[in-house]
């Protein structure tokens, strides 16, 4: 847009990463003077932990992947769609999405440039269109405004209004609105730009703005008053598909781009995510492919699997290729030797125990050196591990007990801050910043009793404030006219339209040009919450659903790792990043996992609902965190604004003697739960803003996998096919806590 440095601005940091991040659209204060903002070099490197680091890249890597895979679907589209009207160009190799990490530059948000953009503007006497080409033409380029007035510019009105409506397109380009129009030239395989009138040859035009939608605005010509609608070609998608419009197998509905404001909020949408930052990543890395032996020996003793011993054959083979090969065969010979002496009478014991000895003595040699990262997992949890490479990191069942086991040791269990406050505190046993002014012992005694009694009557086995809860909060692309990667439009019918996904435009740093990504960090309190395994087992049961055959010892976790498995192996039931099979009415049988994360999930925006309510933090400020193997999750407060102890306070101020906290005595409260458009939300799976949803922003999955059903029963989940009704986790709760 200019070859010159352009101006920059200051706003909090959190603006600058979403509202005014790379390429969105917006006005000064007053309304007036619209502008585009721009990636800013001036913006500080981040201080992040290498494991931090490596996860966005991870994670941007599959959202770009997942949004390319769903976005060149084609559904109902006549042609194929090609990956460079899905995906930004910069983020393929040969056709495949390679997002390279080391392109990137992990900044703080401090600052955005700017631009005043679109460069078109109309008299506000007369409607004359006038437009600029580049800003650092504007300058001459409005000098000749006057000239072109219908009255001369003798008279001229000489007042000009910036234009607040721009074309946009699901390729995420965006221009000013014009008369002019684009063209594809079969002969030559080219575009062509015809600016001017087809019947007098004028290029000056008046923009005619009726009251009503912009779909009734068009331009008239001042010679010959030939009307002309705005109409314009993505630049884009015409030279992608321009040779199948000679086909005849795409269509201009695909191409033409469309009138929005730019006050909208289609004319651009910023993406990003957010991630909990761990500093030690021992326990993270073994998710790394050469880590899977590691993973599967971990995720196996973590949750009660006996030790399987390895085959002969698979013994035989690991020590041959360890170069260990002759030991086998003595192995081999003092096994034959004590077969052939235990079927001779008259042997002595001392003879057979000591052949016996030999023989443990190298099994347990090998046990602890060649054969330690190869002891064999169950089935379910060996092809959890080996194939988990195509798992929605998000959904991953086996990263969040990596990051649970992580949080457990970092977080949960001990630790102090700079400021002598604990990391962590159980809330049946307050510390002396979250006990209520003027308790006694014995009311706090009476007060940690009410609370247990609460929890247990809501299925809780443990309950923490954690007061350092940091977050990583980051922005790296944009698309406009949708959020989503497919959009329909009225005149493509049925056509589901591909949304190219586009990175940050890069950024000069330190001699090397990189595609910023805006990080904030934050350190707030939240609230960590683990249910009842038995109770979890019995309403699972209550409710018909089974879960894979396992040992009696092995806990709930490791069968939803197995159930994930086998999930993911059916098109039909797979988590994919937009959750697409779980949007469906009636459509999936029941299943372990997908319950078990919605009862977790549905828990935690019912907890958000109450903070909020007793907090006077709105919705949109709280953030959340599952860990469903471990039937656990965190609800944080998320925003860059400084941490008061807000959380903290609230439960401070709520306890009770006779409830223990005003929170848990709400949370029990059959009112809390009801809502306000009770039958139609019980029909549509019990789950709408009146009730359980939060702001978009806030949620893990954009408010799917929520049902009010799981925890008091009157309905089922939208996608349940079952023809009964649940019965609710809380019910479950409230017979084993009598």
């Amino acid at each position: 847009m200019s070859t010159a440095k352009p101006p920059s601005m200051q706003r909090s940091r959190s603006q600058i990463a979403t509202a005014y991040a790379p390429h969105s659209l917006f006005t000064f204060e007053g309304g007036r003077g619209a502008c585009m903002a721009l990636p800013s070099s001036s913006n500080r490197a981040i201080d992040l932990p290498h494991v931090t680091k490596r996860t966005i890249g991870e994670q941007i890597q599959e959202y770009f992947a997942a949004w390319a895979e769903r976005a060149q679907r084609g559904n109902n589209l006549p042609h194929p769609v090609p990956p460079e009207l899905a995906v930004d160009r910069r983020a393929l190799v040969d056709g495949a999405v390679r997002v390279r990490t080391g392109e990137f530059a992990f900044q703080i948000p401090d600052y955005a440039n700017y631009l005043p953009f679109p460069l078109a503007f109309a008299c506000g006497r007369c409607g004359l269109y006038r437009a600029g080409k580049t800003i650092d033409a504007f300058d001459r380029d409005s000098e000749r405004f006057r000239a072109a007035c219908p009255t001369g510019a003798a008279t001229c009105a000489d007042d000009w209004e910036q234009l607040d409506v721009v074309l946009a397109h699901w390729s995420g380009e965006v221009e000013a609105i014009t008369p002019s129009r684009r063209h594809w030239v079969s002969e030559r395989q080219d575009i062509r730009d015809l600016d001017r009138c087809s019947h007098c040859d004028t290029d000056r035009f008046i923009l005619r703005r009726p009251p009503g939608s912009l779909g009734a605005w068009h331009f008239e010509c001042v010679e010959c008053k030939t009307p002309r609608e705005i109409l314009q070609r993505d630049r884009t998608t015409l030279r992608a598909l321009g040779p199948l419009l000679d086909a005849g197998t795409a269509t201009f509905a695909e191409i033409n781009m469309e009138p929005v404001s730019y006050r909208a909020s289609a004319a651009y949408y910023v993406h990003g995510d957010r991630l909990l930052v761990f500093q030690d990543d021992r326990h993270l890395s073994l998710l790394g492919e050469a880590h899977v032996p590691a993973l599967e020996q971990l995720i196996s003793a973590r949750y009660g699997y006996p030790p399987a011993a390895l085959s002969d054959q698979e013994k035989e083979r690991l020590l041959r290729a360890a170069g260990r090969g002759s030991e086998w065969e003595n192995h081999v010979q003092l096994i034959n030797i004590l077969q052939m002496l235990e079927a001779q009478p008259g042997i002595p014991d001392a003879a057979l125990a000591a052949q016996r000895s030999a023989i443990s003595s190298n099994e347990a040699d090998w046990g602890a050196s060649v054969f330690q990262a190869h002891a064999q997992a169950a089935p379910g949890i060996s092809g959890a591990c080996r194939g988990r490479t195509d798992y929605v990191r998000k959904h991953d069942p086996l990263r969040m007990a990596m990051e649970h086991l992580t949080l457990e040791e970092e977080k949960l269990r001990g630790g102090q801050m700079a400021d002598g406050k604990d990391v962590s505190v159980d809330v049946t046993i307050l510390d002396a910043f979250l006990r209520p002014d003027g308790f006694s012992e014995a009311d706090l005694g009476r007060q940690a009793a009410a609370s247990r009694l609460r929890l247990n009557q809501l299925g809780i086995d443990e309950m923490r404030l954690i007061r350092d809860v940091k977050i990583c909060e980051y922005s790296f692309a944009y698309t406009r006219t949708s959020s989503s990667p497919t959009v329909q439009r009225d005149k493509s019918g049925a056509a589901e339209l591909p949304v190219r996904l586009r990175l940050f435009e890069k950024v000069e740093i330190a001699d090397t040009a990189r595609h910023p990504i805006l990080c904030t960090v934050q350190a707030n309190e939240g609230f960590y919450i683990r249910l009842n395994e038995g109770l979890v087992r019995e309403w699972l049961a209550a409710n018909q659903i089974a879960l894979p055959v396992a040992d009696a010892n092995v806990r709930l976790g490791g069968q939803l790792i197995e159930d994930y498995e086998s999930l993911q192996r059916d098109p039909d039931t797979q988590f994919t990043r937009f959750l697409d099979e779980y949007r469906k009415e009636a459509a999936l049988t029941r299943r372990a996992y997908p319950f078990v994360y919605t009862l977790l999930h549905t828990l935690a925006h019912h907890l958000i609902g109450t903070c909020s309510m007793m907090s006077g933090l709105d919705l949109g400020s709280f953030g959340e965190h599952l860990f469903v193997p471990d039937l656990a999750f965190l609800v944080y407060r998320r925003g860059m604004t400084m941490d008061l102890g807000n959380l903290s306070s609230m439960w401070r101020d709520r306890g009770d003697v006779d409830v223990g906290n005003q929170v848990l005595e709400h949370m029990l409260n059959p009112s809390s739960l009801r809502c306000g458009s009770e039958s139609v939300c019980n029909r549509r799976g019990g789950a709408c803003p009146d009730c359980v949803l939060i702001p978009e922003n806030a949620c893990l999955t954009r408010n799917e996998l929520l049902s009010r059903s799981v925890l008091v029963g009157r309905g089922r989940p939208r996608w349940d096919a079952s023809l009964t009704n649940m019965t609710g986790f809380f019910e479950i709760a409230a017979r084993g806590s009598i």
